[in-house]
């Protein structure tokens, strides 16, 4: 990966641990919470006129000045409020350490690591939360920004499905050591490639759905908690 890619598709670790206010989210209660006291305002002046019982009208009118106030209230705390950093958010989805994280987006930009984009050229304005990395330790499967994000140590079973499943497009499934089941949509050149590279890593990890151990058949897609619990007890 070349250095101009390696700036446009990755974090660097100080975007990756800054957090940030919620100004957004928080403008956008207060003002739901505005209009809505509006609404109410304008309903007790302007509509008594559509209710045929005062009662209504006016809890009506107080419904909706107590939703904004209660809305304006949150609003106004979610401003100053600190959220997540990337890393965190990361680390949450994926089931990973904020370290862990780190250590992989460090890995990303080893000369050895492989990026996986579904598109020819990938540009920070169309792919950069859709492509996927390949590194020493870790993977991060195409359009899986945040919980796609797992150790090679961690997979049970990874294959490419050529024919379409059922809800699925042909792609390719990864089936982690706690029974999580991801999924990528991609072509068939990308999904084996990562394959095979993950196959060489982690000798241990299964490449195909349907497989038999023991006498005991296993299908990864329809229980990959069956295949996730015989790949720990091979670790043992």
């Amino acid at each position: 990966m070349t250095k101009q890619l390696e700036a446009e598709l990755l974090w660097s670790e100080e975007e990756l641990t800054k957090k940030s206010k919620m100004k957004n989210e928080g403008a956008g209660l207060l003002i739901l919470g505005i209009g809505a006291m509006a609404m109410g305002g304008l309903n007790y002046l302007l509509l008594h006129i559509l209710y045929e019982s005062d009662i209504i009208w006016i809890a009506v009118s107080a419904g909706c000045v107590v939703l904004g106030v209660v809305l304006s209230i949150f609003g106004v705390k979610l401003i100053n409020k600190t959220g997540d950093s990337v890393a965190e958010m990361t680390a949450k989805d994926s089931g990973y350490s904020e370290g862990g994280i780190l250590e992989f987006y460090r890995e990303c930009r080893q000369t050895d690591s492989l990026l996986l984009s579904l598109t020819p050229q990938p540009t920070k304005e169309k792919d950069f939360t859709k492509v996927g990395f390949l590194t020493k330790n870790w993977l991060r499967l195409p359009d899986k920004i945040y919980h796609g994000v797992m150790r090679i140590s961690d997979l049970a079973v990874i294959w490419y499905e050529e024919t379409a499943l059922p809800g699925y497009d042909p792609g390719i499934f990864a089936v982690k050591s706690d029974g999580k089941m991801l999924y990528a949509k991609c072509k068939p050149e990308v999904g084996t490639e990562i394959v095979d590279v993950i196959a060489g890593r982690n000798s241990k990890s299964i490449t195909e759905r349907f497989f038999a151990y023991d006498g005991k058949e296993f299908d990864a897609f329809r229980n990959p908690q069956d295949a996730a619990n015989l790949y720990r007890m091979m670790q043992r």
